[in-house]
């Protein structure tokens, strides 16, 4: 007589949410928010003031670079060189370093994205 097991229930990875800037364990709900702990949220915002006062951009574009990073739509890919970025539509990612972005006005290579001015703040940080 052949008897059946209960079904076990698949086994669940817990994540736990990390700094997109140094990797530690975030655990604050502010910091989860923001997806930067408070060191490294201080040390981005530090080179977002700086960066705006130093280099050539327009206030306005330091200023939704600055934003970007607050809401978390940069995602770095490789090693903090490579970003993933969200669009102002929120569905569409492009892929950017300080060097090139893929968004449309990167393309063109007319003018410097925001995109672009988001990864040189983060990498300086």
């Amino acid at each position: 007589m052949r008897t059946t097991r209960p079904k076990e229930a698949p086994m669940q990875r817990t994540t736990t949410p990390t700094c997109r800037r140094c990797w530690r364990p975030l655990s604050s709900a502010r910091s989860i928010a923001t997806g930067y702990g408070p060191t490294c949220l201080r040390k981005v915002k530090a080179a977002a003031e700086a960066h705006a006062q130093t280099s050539g951009h327009k206030p306005a574009q330091v200023a939704k670079a600055t934003e970007l990073i607050e809401q978390g739509a940069v995602i770095p890919l490789r090693a903090r060189r490579v970003f993933q970025v969200v669009a102002s539509d929120g569905l569409t990612t492009y892929k950017t370093a300080p060097q090139a972005c893929t968004c449309p006005a990167g393309r063109r290579g007319e003018h410097l994205c925001y995109h672009r001015i988001a990864a040189q703040i983060l990498i300086a940080a």
